[in-house]
């Protein structure tokens, strides 16, 4: 067995702080103070995963979370997943409605073209767009060509902003799936922000070949996907959880002076059945009973950030 060779070790990138020029390192207690529009302590977001499921789905490199589980063709996964944007969506719109509340949907974009009516109806509630990709059986990852993969970016940016206009800035891609050009793509196809990076509570500024992103929280520890459908807890431990985050949130924000974001990940097919909308709706009032609480899109939360944070 040969040895190493002799540039294995050779690693020009390794410094004190970050090995890359993406972000620069940021520990959370030293970043600057953010305030909130009347003093909030909480920037609460509704963020709606709004992913469309192709019955005949790849099953590489990997399944995305909510992939279909039975072999092609599985009409029990497909209207299982379709009830989502048939019936669920429409308890969410009526729930955040009621409490005069936004959310930001995470919308594959080939639903903009298959549910014209939904479509109206998401630009009625006022609900913020953001691209997630083309659907949940088009990865982004390595083995995919930079040409391909830049294609499928622009023709997904072009179908959301062919409906709801060239307001549509933010990107998350399906199943927080990225190749190492996604972002630059992304940020070429002209979006602002993006949700694929799991790595922090507030938004920090991603640097590309193409310009910047401020990246946004959206934690997958959090969503319904993952308590729901893949850890299959009651749904009171996912409601429980929220509230939870929201506690300590709410008292860090107060010991520190510096406002706090929730995202909130949701589906319209697990959340929006029968059995799950009541508590999803308790949990919205206990938040806001709380106090200290703006609801707000993604994309509001982004711009009250960018704008005490230029640099």
């Amino acid at each position: 067995m040969k040895g190493l060779p002799e540039d294995y070790l050779y690693y020009p990138a390794r410094r004190r702080g970050m090995d890359h020029e993406i972000y620069p390192f940021r520990a959370l207690p030293k970043a600057q103070p953010v305030t909130w529009p009347n003093g909030a302590r909480i920037a609460l977001c509704i963020a709606v995963h709004m992913g469309h499921f192709p019955m005949d789905m790849p099953l590489k490199p990997f399944i995305a979370p909510g992939g279909m589980e039975r072999p092609y063709p599985s009409y029990w996964d497909y209207t299982l997943r379709d009830y989502g944007s048939r019936i669920g969506v429409y308890r969410l719109m009526n729930s955040l409605t009621v409490r005069g509340m936004p959310a930001t949907a995470l919308l594959s974009a080939i639903l903009a073209r298959r549910y014209p009516a939904l479509m109206d109806d998401l630009a009625e509630a006022r609900w913020e767009i953001a691209c997630a990709g083309l659907d949940m059986g088009r990865l982004h990852h390595s083995g995919v060509p930079l040409d391909q993969e830049r294609a499928t970016v622009q023709e997904a940016a072009a179908l959301v902003r062919a409906r709801f206009g060239t307001s549509v800035r933010g990107w998350h891609s399906p199943a927080h799936s990225e190749s190492s050009d996604t972002l630059r793509l992304v940020a070429e196809a002209g979006f602002s922000f993006t949700t694929g990076w799991a790595n922090d509570d507030v938004p920090y500024v991603m640097v590309t070949d193409a310009g910047r992103l401020i990246c946004m929280p959206l934690s997958q520890d959090l969503s319904d996907q993952r308590m729901l459908h893949q850890q299959h807890l009651p749904t009171e431990d996912f409601t429980k959880a929220i509230l939870t985050a929201h506690q300590t949130l709410d008292r860090e924000a107060e010991a520190t002076g510096s406002g706090r974001i929730l995202v909130v990940p949701i589906t319209p097919w697990l959340m929006g059945v029968p059995h799950r909308i009541r508590a999803f709706n308790a949990m919205l009032d206990s938040m806001m009973a709380r106090g200290s609480v703006w609801p707000a899109t993604m994309g509001q939360i982004a711009d009250h950030w960018r704008a005490q944070n230029p640099n």
